[in-house]
């Protein structure tokens, strides 16, 4: 597996033109195989209600079924299972859960996609790719700001993106490196299968359902020539001073020298997305000093201090270091800290009853994940603040269960010490 993907990416980068004619015989019955152990085994099931443990059972012989329907020609993709999860501003994100076999077959073929189109993308895109994360891209943010010219942020917010993909565009750009009708086939039945909500099959004419394996690096391709190819090719070479571009997914920033260079980006990049069939969100869509001059822009303005931005679940602020050199703090999302502390309230108010070493085990499992992520070097007032928060919903609600006999702090003190919780950590320094 590891020869064929080798040899595909070294041909992509020794020729950027090159076509691909031929890949599709690639997704092999052991390709299909390691796939299938590299599955989360707890994963949702899709429409058609097989999970990990039951094609486990007769694992030689699926796959080897799967198999020869591709060969053959007779693989259907199956609808989609669509679920909502809510998101910070009340409204809910549709998720496409697929078919257990549908994510072996799209697995493969993003590891065949991804060694050609790496050798496409820009560094400044980090989202869904191999050896890439939100916290290189968080760490790029901060580098560009402190030690490149840039004193205005554009902050971009596409609305409804993986929904809004226009198809026929797609599947036109990623012919100009993939020919394999096969491939593109296959491509063509996942991003187009329906599916169902609440009994009903619905088909939509844009979008890529997000959910699927094959959707993040389908949506790269799309904003890689829709925004990264046209930012760095076209735009950066008729602006006065220096820009920088970092986008994760569809989540994007791009820093400017000149507020002049600003102005026009933004006044072409809604056309520029208007002509892929996608909208940038009016009131997130913003232009702001940022920067080591932005003090001074601020005070123009009456400002008493220089506007934020939020990317990644951090809010980005102009500060000083104890050198008194510019530089960039970041804290939670103030919306993000509240939906995670609702989050452990729930779990606590379900699970009151349960033993309290039980508790313990799977509230320290959700602190973990939670200094893990945002656990950086300028954010520890907001971890420490979500660890006091936590300790004060367990006591309120292992205090719901004592019937008559309070829990006062000083006896949950007693509990912490048997029982103790995470306390904060600064992961990403």
């Amino acid at each position: 597996m590891l020869t064929d993907i080798n040899r595909i990416a070294t041909l992509a980068k020794e020729d950027p033109a090159r076509k691909f004619y031929s890949i599709a015989h690639l997704i092999t019955e052991e390709k299909l195989r390691q796939a299938f152990w590299k599955l989360r085994k707890d994963a949702s099931a899709g429409i058609d209600g097989v999970v990990h443990s039951q094609y486990a059972t007769n694992v030689e012989e699926n796959i080897r079924q799967l198999h020869r329907r591709l060969v053959e020609g007779k693989y259907q993709a199956q609808p989609l299972r669509r679920v909502y999860i809510p998101k910070e501003n009340g409204k809910q994100r549709p998720i496409s859960i697929p078919a257990l076999e549908d994510k072996l077959v799209q697995s493969v073929a993003v590891d065949l996609l991804n060694a050609i189109y790496e050798q496409d993308f820009f560094d400044c895109s980090y989202g869904f790719r191999p050896g890439r994360s939100q916290h290189q891209a968080l760490d790029e943010v901060g580098r560009v700001i402190c030690t490149r010219s840039t004193s205005w942020v554009l902050e971009l917010d596409i609305q409804a993106y993986f929904d809004s993909i226009v198809r026929e565009n797609l599947v036109e750009m990623m012919g100009r490196r993939v020919t394999d009708g096969s491939m593109l086939r296959l491509i063509g039945k996942w991003i187009s299968v329906g599916a169902i909500d609440g009994g009903k099959l619905i088909v939509s004419e844009t979008g890529t359902g997000q959910g699927q394996p094959i959707s993040p690096l389908l949506a790269n391709i799309y904003l890689h020539q829709v925004l990264d190819e046209w930012f760095e090719k076209t735009v950066k070479p008729r602006l006065k001073g220096e820009a920088h571009e970092v986008r994760y997914a569809d989540d994007a920033i791009l820093c400017f020298q000149y507020r002049e260079d600003a102005e026009k980006v933004l006044e072409v990049l809604p056309k520029r997305f208007a002509k892929f069939g996608l909208t940038l969100h009016p009131e997130k869509t913003r232009l702001i000093a940022f920067g080591r001059f932005a003090k001074g822009e601020a005070k123009k303005q009456g400002k008493k201090k220089p506007d934020t931005f939020d990317f990644l679940g951090f809010t980005h602020i102009c500060a000083h270091s104890r050198q008194g050199k510019f530089t960039v703090h970041v804290k939670t999302i103030d919306k993000r800290l509240r939906r995670g502390l609702k989050s452990i309230a729930d779990w606590c108010k379900r699970y009151r009853h349960s033993p309290v070493d039980e508790q313990q085990i799977t509230l320290n499992a959700k602190l973990r994940g939670h200094y893990q992520y945002y656990g950086r070097r300028t954010n520890y007032a907001s971890i420490r603040r979500f660890y006091r928060e936590v300790c004060g919903i367990w006591r309120k609600w292992l205090n719901r269960r004592t019937r008559g006999n309070p829990l006062t702090w000083e006896k949950f003190y007693e509990v912490l010490r048997q029982n103790p919780l995470l306390t904060p950590e600064v992961r990403h320094t």
